[in-house]
């Protein structure tokens, strides 16, 4: 039996395959955390950043071209009412800035986050959603998820803290990544942000894990009928490389008041990962890619699921829950041993395969992970 602190050590990556340095082949369906959603080395990419690395890494934040070029891919992505709010180097930084700009402009001084949600692990966004975060703010309101309470429960708490006056910032996670994949309906999405707006709250929707065709549409709130008034996106966008951004209303003006910017945010090594990275997303068809690797997982897990393995999710973004009856230790090992590589949290198994994935590679890791799974009954 392989135990659970048996990791490889990766020696080299292509697409959705990597290689341990003593030989051994894995199915990769973490793939960085989700962060490299076309595949290991990809060529474009990969030439795009030699290129740039034998020019310039760091201009201090004066202009380049590269950063030109990534913010003129991502304002074709957006929606209208939306444009970009500059490049930052991780989704933490860019909840960081998210938050700052909300404070500059209502000039209030508290936000609300849900619970066990993940917008980073600074000491504010941390207290947004996790009771035990190192420091606590007491700024920092958390209210329940879907997973503990109605949604209509939820929304009654929300409007109380809200009519107040005092909440900069309302953060939503869609998807909870770091959280069993727990999800609410789009129609209590809309409510909530239709709540903020009127009590001059701005909704912060944290698209850092769902953005960027992860869900099938180019962000999850496409599903939506209403907008937030800022979208946060990271991970896939450098394809590996650190680099993160956000969307902000087209009427906000950044000032030297909210800080903007650091020592490496909008480098142009960043930037020109994220201009190759957004360019071959708009010349792939990742809508109809990521709807078929979601055929697919549904399809290998719907007739495995029981009160021991509850499977959440969508597009390319999938949970499962592992009920008590399965050692949680040892099913990661055997999923290991199997020669996928996943992610978990908790009771949690996360994959996170890329879009590029051949889809009979997915069929046989899922297959993998299912035969790990029954090996792993207590």
């Amino acid at each position: 039996m392989t135990n659970g602190n048996d990791l490889p050590e990766i020696a080299h990556a292509e697409g959705s395959l990597a290689y341990a340095s003593d030989g051994r082949r894995f199915i990769d369906l973490m793939m960085g955390f989700g962060a490299v959603f076309l595949g290991h080395t990809h060529p474009r990419i990969t030439r795009r950043l030699q290129e740039q690395a034998s020019k310039v890494w760091l201009s201090g934040r004066l202009p380049t071209a590269p950063a030109a070029e990534a913010e003129a891919r991502i304002e074709e992505l957006l929606p209208p009412e939306l444009k970009p709010g500059g490049l930052y180097s991780t989704g933490s930084e860019v909840a960081e800035f998210a938050l700052r700009l909300a404070v500059h402009h209502n000039g209030r001084r508290e936000f609300v986050g849900f619970a066990r949600s993940m917008h980073g692990k600074s000491a504010l966004s941390a207290s947004l959603c996790w009771d035990n975060a190192p420091i606590r703010i007491d700024r920092a309101h958390i209210v329940p998820f879907v997973d503990q309470i109605s949604e209509d429960e939820i929304l009654v708490r929300l409007a109380s803290l809200l009519k107040g006056g005092r909440i900069a910032a309302l953060f939503v996670e869609p998807i909870q990544g770091s959280n069993g994949g727990h999800e609410a309906s789009n129609g209590f999405y809309d409510r909530v942000i239709t709540l903020c707006r009127e009590n001059g709250t701005c909704s912060v929707f944290d698209e850092i894990l769902t953005g960027l065709y992860r869900t099938g549409r180019t962000f999850y709130v496409d599903h939506l009928d209403t907008r937030p008034d800022f979208l946060l996106f990271a991970k896939s966008m450098g394809n590996g490389f650190p680099v993160s951004s956000l969307a902000i209303p087209k009427d906000f003006h950044i000032g030297p008041e909210t800080l903007p910017g650091s020592t490496f945010s909008g480098n142009p090594l960043a930037a020109a990962a994220a201009a190759a990275t957004l360019g071959v997303m708009r010349d792939l068809a990742l809508a109809e890619h990521v709807a078929a690797i979601e055929r697919t997982v549904r399809d290998v897990f719907a007739d495995r699921e029981s009160e021991q393995v509850t499977l959440r999710g969508r597009g390319a973004l999938w949970i499962l829950e592992l009920g008590p009856g399965i050692n949680m230790l040892h099913a990661l090992g055997a999923i290991r041993a199997s020669g996928v590589l996943v992610s978990s949290h908790g009771r949690h198994v996360r994959l996170t395969p890329a879009a590029t994935i051949e889809l009979g590679l997915l069929r046989e890791a899922c297959g993998k992970i299912v035969g790990a799974l029954a090996s792993a009954y207590a």
